[in-house]
């Protein structure tokens, strides 16, 4: 009986987490918001891509999702979305469709705009004056398939293998390629209508550029101010590279000039290390002893910068009988600083 019950309390428990991890995951892939919000509503022109669910972003922070997409009587399109209680719209802002992802994906980003800091009520509209469509890349990479269809495989093949042959001066001359190019232009020219039908997709495509012109227009705007400024620097952009050139000529030669005395320290260096290595035992010795010598210095130099020293015994060694040392004392003190210790 009682293994019964401590397995079920171990079934229970291990439902229960499944139970909390599933609902984790559905909260997480499904974007269940949890909490009161506020719903605005943005008007459109087009919102190609967009759909319900998407994210809501200010500065690429998620703040909401778009809640429902509907088209009004006037052929515009209203998106109704939700954002955080801390989301603050003002009738400032703006309201544009952005790319989310290489394959299609889109999301609402709400951006600061000119005008009033008049705060917007729960829901009311972005008017289509503050809104941007996303561009619709389908219809400018579309504008291009009738050019692509006007020539056909064996040509392109053809004219891309006399162009490298002809670079290469391996095969027939530039007078066979032009030939081949004269057939294309003759072919181009049999297809007027087809060249119509590019044109006016190009026309769809400027016509979907122009719907950006307040972004090209800032483009090249930023782009005239950029050379305009390296313009008004240009002198001391010149100066800057010149002195460079000749900062780069001067440690050239440096390095020139240093290579053989670098050479010889490198090789004495290397004679010093193969001494000293050969003669380690007495190396090791003398810089165990420099410091009690070196202390014993600096005792007798206490006063100034000179040395001290006091006349204790004066002993004559000499050469005794048998060749042994014989030593005689001269002279000697035994008081004062040479009194024993």
């Amino acid at each position: 009986m009682d293994n019964v019950r401590g397995a079920a309390w171990r079934l229970a428990i291990f439902l229960a987490v499944c139970l909390l991890g599933t609902f984790a995951l559905l909260t997480v892939f499904a974007n269940f918001r949890f909490g009161h919000g506020k719903t605005y509503v943005a008007e459109f022109t087009n919102v190609s891509g967009l759909k319900t669910g998407n994210f809501v972003r200010i500065a690429g922070v998620e703040v909401g999702q778009v809640e429902n997409i509907s088209i009004n009587r006037d052929a515009t399109v209203r998106v109704e979305f939700s954002t955080d209680d801390s989301v603050v719209l003002t009738e400032g802002n703006r309201a544009a469709i952005r790319y989310d992802n290489l394959i299609g994906g889109r999301y609402l980003a709400l951006e600061e705009g000119a005008g009033p800091v008049t705060p917007l009520k729960a829901g009311e509209a972005i008017p289509v004056s503050r809104t941007e469509p996303a561009l619709d890349l389908d219809a400018v990479i579309g504008g291009f398939r009738p050019l692509f269809r006007a020539l056909s495989p064996d040509q392109v093949n053809e004219l891309s293998g006399q162009l490298i042959q002809a670079f290469e001066g391996q095969g027939p001359t530039i007078g066979s390629f032009l030939d081949q190019a004269a057939a294309v232009t003759n072919t181009l020219a049999d297809r007027d209508q087809l060249i119509g039908q590019v044109l006016d997709n190009l026309n769809v495509v400027l016509g979907s550029l122009g719907g950006q012109s307040a972004r090209l227009d800032k483009a090249v705007t930023s782009l005239s101010e950029l050379v305009h400024g390296l313009a008004a620097r240009r002198t001391d952009i010149s100066n800057a590279v010149a002195y460079t050139n000749a900062a780069a000529g001067s440690v050239a030669d440096l390095l020139s000039q240093a290579r053989e005395p670098f050479g010889t320290v490198v090789r004495e260096l290397d004679r010093t290390a193969g001494i000293a290595v050969a003669d380690h035992d007495y190396l090791d010795t003398l810089l165990n002893t420099l410091p009690d010598k070196y202390q014993a210095m600096v005792r007798q130099g206490l006063y100034g910068d000179f040395f001290s020293f006091y006349l204790c015994d004066v002993v004559l060694k000499l050469n005794g009988k048998g060749g042994q040392p014989v030593y005689v004392k001269v002279a000697g003190q035994s008081t004062g600083r040479c009194a024993p210790r």
